[in-house]
């Protein structure tokens, strides 16, 4: 589900900032993004967003600006200073070129300044604070994934509604379904056997026989129960909901799709296919729901 959470803090010389985006997905995908010499908060936030979501492609990122204690010392790597040295002054006699190197070439070189933290590792005096000012960030994400969560809700509660309906539609046609398929079954035999004759008892038997496995009862039962179960999640939804949504879609498709292909009925077929076509509707929304 998509959403967006942001949080800052200052604290004596030190100001954080934590942005939180997420987008649908149907597993959790988190990034954490943070400065490098804070890199071993990086495991800390993912596990903070593991606890708290299930779902969901999560991008976090994590500023620090640092004044005082917390920015350090400046100190000059000597050993690649002098390597750089060496080089230049090789490169002029070797190859005749001309110039001096500058305190702004200097500058130019990575990692040959460093800022080096004084006292204890500012990544662990810091992360009391930081943590605080991520859990504000999600739980302002969290918010803007339940006011979705609340649209989606209302928006697959009238779809199943519609679909509650059209099942009702089916199960009141099985009997016109049932007395279909086995005027159909005599008729085909009849016309088979010609002037030969058959023996209306063992016709009615046989006509019972495949009318009973064409007969779609059980699935309209099995159908009303699992919408039931939807609606009792629509009420009750309680903790990470999607993926119980997702299997009673999955039964509830199955049932549509086999008193589909046993019906004999053109209205219960055409009802079946609508059903499905809203059921779509409520699959694609529930793979983006926590």
């Amino acid at each position: 589900m998509t959403g967006y959470g942001q949080a800052e803090r200052h604290i004596d010389d030190v100001s954080f900032s934590v942005e939180v985006r997420s987008v649908n997905h149907r597993f959790l995908d988190v990034h954490v993004r943070c400065p490098g010499r804070f890199a071993s908060w990086e495991p800390l936030v993912r596990g903070m967003v593991r606890d708290a979501l299930r779902r969901g492609k999560v991008d976090i990122y994590l500023g620090v600006r640092e004044t005082g204690r917390f920015a350090g010392k400046l100190s000059v790597n000597r050993s690649l200073l002098k390597a750089f040295l060496e080089e230049a002054a090789r490169i002029r006699e070797e190859f005749g070129v001309g110039g001096e190197v500058t305190l702004r070439d200097l500058i130019g070189v990575p990692e040959l300044f460093r800022t080096a933290p004084e006292g204890e590792d500012p990544a662990n005096a810091l992360w009391p604070e930081v943590e605080d000012t991520v859990r504000g960030a999600l739980a302002m994400l969290i918010e803007a994934r339940k006011n979705e969560g609340e649209r989606l809700k209302a928006i697959m509660r009238e779809t199943a509604e519609r679909i509650r309906k059209m099942a009702e539609e089916i199960r009141s046609l099985t009997i016109e379904n049932r007395e279909l398929a086995q005027a159909r079954f005599k008729e085909r035999i009849e016309t088979l056997s010609g002037n030969a004759g058959i023996d209306p008892i063992r016709l009615n038997q046989e006509a019972a026989i495949l009318v009973d496995r064409l007969d779609i009862t059980e699935e309209c039962d099995r159908l009303r129960s699992h919408l039931a179960a939807m609606e009792t999640l629509f009420q009750d939804p309680g903790s990470a909901v999607g993926k119980r949504f997702d299997f009673l879609v999955q039964e509830v498709f199955r049932e549509l799709n086999t008193a589909g292909n046993k019906s004999a009925h053109a209205g219960i077929s055409s009802l079946v296919v609508e059903a499905k076509t809203e059921l779509e509707k409520i699959r694609e929304q529930i793979q983006n729901v926590e």
